[in-house]
């Protein structure tokens, strides 16, 4: 059975004089003492609230001359179908996710290669807020397990679907997240879990004939179960996102084994012997990535080096009966294949063109499937063959004739304020010229591990159409580099990062591709945290912000969100009520804020609470500065549904226009 998953200079230099001014922000304390009373509890106030501000921000943005074409081009290049998500059972039927013209992506089946395919999951899913967020097949192909969100708030419900296309739900509730889905191979009537109520998690065991859901373990933090092999249970510690620790449960004698010390871990499996295959920095020096080790329970805390890739890995997949480790490497944001048998043989595996690949699993008989696109390839997917070069394209994906070939992208280096070379995509329409006249957008990734890949964008073609040059910068903090990279942000280094992340508005000036009347900045999540930053520490380097479900106080932000996570995030911003946590929340700087902002927040939204993202265009708001807030009320943290995507991006490029066309 396949097993998928998945020191540095302190630059102060943008808050020196700035420091004591977060510290001593009267007018700021006293706008947050009128809008807390009620911006988490009173529903009336809220709806109130987001009702008013939608009004304002929706006229102001639907009557722009840019509206009406933006929202017609985007909704025919958003049209373009794509298929997600492949999976394949040990019959060879193929699962996959697509999108034709529904509003979201239904699951379907296929006995091969360009078969006719089969929808499993209901149409009139989308009318009920449902949205499909993970699916598992049983190696045996009789039955899948759907894990659904409703209107975006990942709370995962889990369904049962059969080969014959009957499904039901197992396990449904608004309030507790059920995830980690985890077979027994050795009894097709149970499977494994964990259990998130956003306070405390669990390990759990689901019986599908009885219904009945067991709780087995639960400790304080967050841990994640990985596999299930003979009664015992692999789990991953999180700590923060550069920390965790690799233990072991025993279901039958209820004992926790700690497997390793304190090191970087993702993905963990057991091989036939008893053994944990695990990806992790445990044997890595500061310079090295992450390497797959093996740990034995009988010895713990020992390890062999069972593959060291070089790069770093994005996904893996082990097959514990044939011993095949498969990994998705990245080299710059582009993805390789690569991988070994356990017994110290290369694999032989299928080649693509030039491309990103994920979601790669495979069934018994050494059949391989994954997802791929490029910058001028949608997403689709492919069949191939471990000890075999040669893919098949599973079914292909139309783009209703558009020419998809000048999203060209390049990946260049750019210097941040330090001397540390930035790596960066740049998308630049072909006319383009180094005028300083072009208009641009910096778009910074969430996270904050996260990374910019050169991905198939289909509104990218919409940002070519208006002349736009697009950068979206890779700064330290980010994944595909290695883990010294990654934790090069924690605690005082976001200061670094946030450096890194002004110095790509520097690099597109000075190389004379922009200048700030021109420029823009996006962000989402944490890149809408970096935006709001940038926005109140560089306030005349650009002309517009466009910040989306955005953190703008950290320790507001930490102590409403899960606190399953709550001590992780103090590994990566510093303690609730620190002076750095407040030195690092872009709310107390909002005074210094001058450009136009368009600020939104997600109503479910479970990772940011919109409380956050209300406080801070209700403080901007108060302070008379250019502010506009909207927030979905059917949605999450970002959009679930195709309409709202379309209104999602056609309000930032029309927000954009707005200011550095008109």
């Amino acid at each position: 059975m396949i097993v998928g998953k998945l020191t540095l200079t302190v630059c102060f230099l943008m808050c020196g004089v700035l420091a004591s001014f977060a510290q001593d922000a009267p007018k700021i304390e006293a706008l947050l003492q009128e809008i807390d009373p009620w911006v988490t509890t009173d529903t009336t106030k809220i709806l109130s609230y987001i009702d008013s501000c939608n009004a304002v921000t929706t006229t102001a943005i639907e009557s722009s001359r840019y509206w009406e074409p933006a929202v017609r081009d985007l909704s025919f290049l958003l049209g373009i179908d794509l298929i997600t998500s492949p999976q394949i059972d040990n019959t060879g039927r193929i699962y996959f996710m697509m999108r034709l013209t529904g509003e979201s992506s239904a699951l379907f089946y296929m006995d091969g290669p360009m078969q006719w395919p089969i929808q499993l999951s209901p149409n009139n899913w989308t009318e009920e807020g449902f949205t499909i967020s993970g699916y598992t097949v049983h190696p045996s192909g009789n039955y899948l397990l759907v894990r659904v969100n409703k209107f975006g708030d990942e709370m995962h419900d889990v369904w049962y679907f059969t080969r014959d296309g009957k499904f039901r739900p197992l396990l449904e509730s608004r309030i507790i997240r059920y995830s980690g889905l985890i077979f027994n191979e050795d009894n097709p009537d149970e499977f494994y879990l964990y259990i998130d109520n956003r306070s405390q998690m669990h390990i759990a065991r689901y019986t599908i004939s009885s219904g009945k859901l067991d709780t087995l373990y639960t400790e304080p933090g967050a841990f994640y179960p990985t596999d299930y092999y003979q009664g015992k249970i692999p789990f991953v510690r999180w700590f923060s996102f550069s920390e965790g620790q690799l233990a072991m449960y025993d279901i039958n004698t209820k004992k926790v084994t700690d497997l390793s010390d304190t090191a970087l871990f993702w993905a963990a499996s057991f091989t036939k012997d008893g053994k944990v295959l695990a990806l992790t920095s445990d044997d890595s020096k500061e310079d090295e990535f992450m390497k797959f080790c093996l740990y034995d329970p009988a010895k713990p805390k020992t390890y062999t080096v069972a593959y060291d890739p070089g790069l770093e890995t994005d996904e893996m997949a082990f097959n514990r009966k044939t011993g095949d480790l498969i990994a998705i490497l990245n080299k710059d944001g582009y993805s390789l294949l690569g991988g070994v048998n356990l017994n110290g043989n290369k694999l032989v595996l299928p080649q693509t063109d030039i491309g990103i690949i994920s979601s790669a699993t495979g069934n018994d008989l050494g059949d391989l499937v994954f997802e791929y696109s490029s910058p001028s390839v949608p997403p689709t997917a492919f069949k191939g063959k471990i000890g075999e070069t040669a893919v098949t394209q599973i079914g292909k994906v139309s783009t209703f004739g558009f020419d998809f070939s000048d999203m060209k992208v390049e990946v260049i280096r750019y210097k941040s304020a330090d001397g540390m070379e930035i790596p960066a995509l740049l998308y630049i329409p072909p006319t383009a010229q180094k005028d300083g006249n072009t208009p641009a957008i910096i778009e910074y990734h969430g996270g904050p591990p996260g990374q910019s890949r050169p991905y198939f964008q289909r509104n990218m073609a919409f940002a070519f159409s208006r002349g736009f040059i697009f950068m979206r910068p890779n700064v330290r903090g980010s994944t595909g580099y290695g883990p010294a990279y990654e934790q090069a942000d924690n605690l005082e280094g976001r200061f670094t990062a946030l450096k890194d992340a002004e110095a790509a508005i520097d690099y597109l000036i000075d190389e004379g591709w922009s200048k700030p009347e021109k420029i823009a900045i996006w962000g989402a999540s944490y890149g809408g945290y970096t935006v709001n930053w940038l926005g109140t520490q560089c306030p005349d380097k650009f002309a517009v912000i466009v910040s989306e479900v955005g953190v703008s106080d950290v320790d507001h932000t930490n102590r409403h969100s899960s606190q399953v996570f709550a001590k992780g995030w103090e590994k990566e911003y510093g303690p609730v009520g620190s002076d750095l946590t407040r030195k690092l929340s872009p709310i107390f700087y909002a005074e210094n804020l001058k450009a136009p902002i368009l600020v939104t927040g997600g109503y479910n939204d479970p990772r940011v609470p919109p409380s956050d993202p209300r406080r801070f265009a209700y403080v901007l708001s108060k302070l008379g500065k250019p502010v506009y807030y909207y927030e979905e009320t059917e949605q999450g943290h970002g959009s679930s549904f195709k309409a709202q995507l379309i209104h999602d991006l056609a309000s930032n490029y029309v927000f954009t226009m707005m200011h550095v066309m008109d």
